[in-house]
């Protein structure tokens, strides 16, 4: 008999993409969380783990949706939460003294991540456990889910039991610090062509850079804003969408010049990472 529990988490609440060349500055508060540690007593079944992300892939092209991909680091932590329920001998998605699943994938992989969720189940065969993941609703709408890209299934056997974590992501495009300031001001830039006004002069970005990494390294908006006639702050994984202020802004016929900064980085608000944006408006 299959024994499962749900639960969706929302890794980062803003909507986006991702940022790969700067450092990611880390607030002093911040302490990261150790890369998980595989006890090597463990029993992991490799072969289920292939059997499941099989039989996940298969109802996914059933359904339209495109495949998952296997990611290492998802699968380590995978591995180390169904250890756990192993050693516990019960279902859970974060024991005491365990870090939450946002903590657990983005201490395990380098990914850009978003949004992301776990499926764990009991079974006595890889066969039940696909049966009963699919006839629970909201474990069939992770298995479904067509924003997940990445994933990492995890099968700990413990006598004639199999413990089992999936653990689903959306992974999230990379840029360079130079792609990621063209991303947002190319927002700026169409908002400014379709209020059919005159564009405007697109400045350096050194001051408005430094104001995005000093928030990101404060993990905190609150930061000391340089000097401008309107300085926008804000997070984001969603490059391409821009505050709702900015329109306003945009349409401001004393504003004629802009910068842009972005720095994307971890912290404890977004331990997966997010980008933080500074518009500055001249």
């Amino acid at each position: 008999m299959l024994r499962a529990f749900f639960a969706s988490l929302a890794i980062l609440v803003a909507s986006g993409a991702g940022l790969a060349t700067v450092p990611k500055p880390r607030p002093a508060s911040y302490r990261p969380v150790a890369p998980p540690q595989l006890p090597s007593s463990v029993s992991y079944d490799a072969e289920a783990e292939r059997q499941l992300l099989a039989l996940a892939n298969q109802v996914r092209a059933q359904a339209g949706v495109p495949p998952l991909l296997t990611d290492d680091g998802l699968t380590q932590a995978a591995r180390q939460h169904a250890a756990a329920m192993a050693a516990q001998q019960q279902l859970s998605h974060q024991f005491p003294g365990e870090p939450s699943l946002a903590q657990r994938l983005a201490a395990s992989t380098n990914l850009h991540l978003n949004q992301a969720g776990e499926n764990v189940a009991s079974a006595a065969s890889v066969e039940l456990a696909q049966e009963g993941l699919m006839l629970s609703p909201p474990h069939r709408q992770n298995l479904l889910n067509p924003a997940y890209n990445v994933a990492g299934f995890a099968v700990v056997r413990s006598g004639d039991t199999l413990y089992i974590t999936q653990d689903f992501s959306q992974a999230l495009a990379t840029y360079t610090t130079q792609e990621s300031d063209d991303r947002v001001a190319a927002g700026l830039i169409l908002m400014r062509s379709e209020a059919k006004l005159p564009q405007l002069q697109r400045e350096d970005a050194g001051a408005a850079r430094a104001c995005a990494c000093s928030m990101a390294q404060a993990d905190s908006l609150n930061t000391t804003a340089p000097q401008a006639h309107y300085v926008v702050r804000y997070t984001s994984v969603q490059l391409d969408a821009l505050p709702k202020d900015v329109a306003k802004i945009i349409r401001d016929r004393s504003v004629h010049a802009f910068a842009v900064g972005t720095c994307y980085a971890h912290g404890l608000k977004y331990p997966n990472g997010v980008y933080w944006v500074a518009l500055l408006f001249y």
